[in-house]
């Protein structure tokens, strides 16, 4: 009887750790998610993970000796050669973390590792609705404005990992702080984090009646990106202001990745899956002030389909990628 060829995914983020068990073609054979929690720090997460992915095996049927490689998705910054996490502001503490090392001496299994928009980026290539398309680009479009980049197949790391960080171009040096320490990038115009506390700060400053505030609860802290989207859908004149500014700069921040990389195709996150045509329409129409024509057509701008498994199948991509490029350097 063949042995089957599975892998086993890891994402890590702020909030939540998700192991799953899959095949090579993005099929999830079983999946579990735990609570990071990252003040306990990277050996106790170590231990609960290996736990939870005896739980997913058991589950599936299937034991380690099935599993052909580890893959882990994980904030960056990071380095994939020196498989280490190199602090990510949403994991306080973890710094020089040698998380490869970690889950390789767990599972006795080839590690690979990589930054959760280029795994994003790299399922999207394997598994989404424009898999195999050679000229890639993924936007993350959630809390923050993350990218990965496919070129002629391949992704695009850099000379430090850091290829595809579009959300850290500058599109105005005078515009608002962004975290990462800039003024003025793709993220502090598009994230959602960024826009929302810009429009808890205007709305308590202001003292603003708006379907915003009513969406979260009449409370202002509670205004977040699902918020404002539906007061728009109800045209609240604020949100439809912000939406109209939200839009341009989208629109800005797409028409430098055209013209930098002339994708085939750019995929867009969370945000662009919820706004649908309210958001990707009025961007297509404004296009044209930041990219040429030609480019323009040459390239798809959708939203991603993979949908809330696209953490998990982000994962699987990295270790299927990982296994496929040590045996071509064999």
């Amino acid at each position: 009887m063949t042995r089957p060829h599975l892998l086993l995914g890891i994402d890590i983020g702020g909030t939540k750790t998700s192991v799953c068990l899959g095949g090579r073609d993005g099929a999830i054979h079983a999946a579990r998610r735990l609570p990071t929690d990252p003040r306990r720090g990277p050996d106790d997460w170590l231990a609960r993970v290996r736990h939870l992915a005896d739980q997913v095996l058991a589950k599936a049927g299937r034991t380690l000796s099935d599993v052909d490689a580890v893959g882990l998705s994980c904030p960056g910054p990071m380095s994939v050669a020196r498989g280490m996490m190199l602090g990510p502001c949403n994991l306080p503490g973890w710094d020089a973390v040698p998380a490869v090392d970690m889950l390789r001496g767990a599972f006795q299994r080839p590690t690979f590792i990589n930054n959760d928009a280029n795994a994003a980026a790299l399922a999207e290539y394997l598994y989404g609705s424009r898999r195999g398309t050679p000229n890639l680009v993924y936007l993350t479009m959630s809390t923050g404005v993350g990218g990965g980049v496919v070129v002629d197949g391949r992704l695009v790391q850099g000379a430090c990992d850091m290829a595809g960080e579009v959300g850290h171009f500058v599109l105005d040096p005078a515009g608002p702080p962004c975290l990462c320490g800039l003024r003025g990038c793709f993220e502090a115009f598009c994230g959602g984090l960024s826009v929302a506390r810009r429009l808890q700060e205007r709305i308590v400053r202001e003292r603003r009646r708006t379907a915003i505030l009513d969406e979260a609860g009449g409370d202002p802290e509670r205004i977040d990106f699902r918020a404002i989207l539906a007061a728009v859908r109800r045209d609240d004149p604020l949100a439809l202001e912000e939406w109209d500014a939200f839009v341009e700069r989208l629109a800005q921040g797409i028409g430098i990745v055209i013209m930098t990389l002339n994708p085939q195709a750019i995929v867009l996150g969370t945000i662009a899956i919820h706004a649908g045509d309210r958001l990707l329409g009025p961007v297509r129409e404004r296009l044209p002030k930041y990219a040429w024509k030609t480019a323009i057509e040459a390239c798809e701008i959708v939203p991603s389909a993979l949908g809330e498994k696209i953490a998990d199948l982000a994962a699987l991509a990295v270790a299927r990628t990982g296994v496929d490029e040590d045996a071509g350097r064999r």
